[in-house]
């Protein structure tokens, strides 16, 4: 039973999330969710905000914070009702009512008003000074690409505004990225990976975002020569980055150092505690370390994020298991016989 509990999503975790870095999908997708925090008073995106999906009681589901382009998501999100709960430093937080449908792409703008006590400091989103560059005509291309991507679903329309963007500069690594992200989606991983190098190649091995890609689309094709030095230079520009930690805390664990995938997955964790997958891997750590204890603290976590699909009810199978391996470790005690 527990041999099948942690298939692990390798490249799959990172797939399942949009260019800037978001959650990935979760159990019995229906539609995405995604949007962008924009300050009511500038009409600039806010950066580093923080976004909750919470239902419809105001109980939170996801969480995600706000790219440097002032944009979120949350894939693969049941049908329903739901609240979005959005804050940032010097703004009045906001709770907006979302309906999601089945099968629906929704793409929502998100007008935060400025505090009313603080007006200064507020992180305002910003691009990088190399996209800054960019020919503005390549930089549209590639905001509507996004949207295409992201909220409209359609990767050929998507790759389409890409490919114009590079052709308008081609030295607009970013985008490169985005056609290799887009590759993926198609289920195309040759031009994924030639499209993610050329990133990398263009940006010097500067851009975290196509450096963590690549790195993982070797490290799920078993090349952990040529990726795991670069998922760890990937690290290095993203200390922030939670799947590369994740990917990480797997290599190290598959390589049964598990005091190194313990640290890892850890780290994982303190970035992103609402994320099922950290738990899946801490799980499994724990148990190879047969510390069941920790193991069922893990599990709970993941069950409590995710009770009821397919890998939730295994969780759950996985959980009694361990709590019987964990008993027979510790079996009660004989009662003690009467004093003469």
């Amino acid at each position: 039973m527990l041999r099948g509990w942690i298939a692990l999503c390798g490249l799959a975790a990172l797939l399942s999330m949009p260019a800037a870095g978001f959650l990935p999908a979760v159990a019995n997708p229906n539609a995405n969710l995604a949007g962008i925090v924009y300050s009511e008073s500038t009409n600039q995106r806010i950066r580093h905000a923080s976004v909750w999906l919470c239902d419809s009681g105001g109980n939170r589901l996801q969480d995600s914070v706000t790219s440097d382009a002032g944009e979120f998501s949350f894939l693969s999100v049941h049908a329903g009702a739901f609240i979005l709960k959005v804050s940032a430093p010097g703004y009045q937080p906001a709770e907006i009512p979302v309906e999601v449908n089945f099968g629906s792409e929704r793409g929502i703008s998100v007008f935060l008003k400025a505090a009313k006590t603080s007006a200064a400091g507020v992180p305002l989103a910003t691009i990088s000074a190399h996209e800054a560059a960019m020919p503005q005509s390549a930089r549209d291309l590639v905001d509507s690409g996004k949207k295409k991507l992201y909220a409209g679903k359609n990767p050929p329309k998507a790759l389409s505004d890409f490919a114009s963007a590079v052709a308008k500069a081609p030295g607009y690594y970013e985008a490169y990225y985005l056609i290799g992200m887009t590759y993926i989606t198609l289920g195309d991983p040759a031009r994924a990976e030639a499209n993610l190098q050329k990133s990398v190649d263009l940006s010097s091995q500067t851009y975290p975002d196509a450096v963590l890609a690549l790195a993982i689309l070797w490290l799920g094709r078993h090349d952990a020569t040529r990726g795991e030095p670069l998922l760890r230079h990937g690290l290095e520009l993203d200390p922030n980055s939670w799947v590369g930690f994740f990917e990480l805390g797997k290599l190290e664990m598959y390589r049964e150092h598990f005091d190194a995938a313990l640290q890892a997955a850890q780290n994982a964790k303190f970035l992103a505690p609402e994320q099922p997958l950290v738990y899946r891997l801490l799980s499994l750590i724990h148990l190879k370390q047969k510390n069941y204890a920790a193991a069922l603290a893990d599990l709970d976590a993941y069950i409590r994020l995710d009770p009821d699909s397919p890998d939730g009810l295994h969780a759950k199978q996985v959980r009694a298991d361990t709590e019987k391996r964990l008993a027979n470790t510790h079996p009660p005690a004989e009662a003690a016989p009467d004093s003469p």
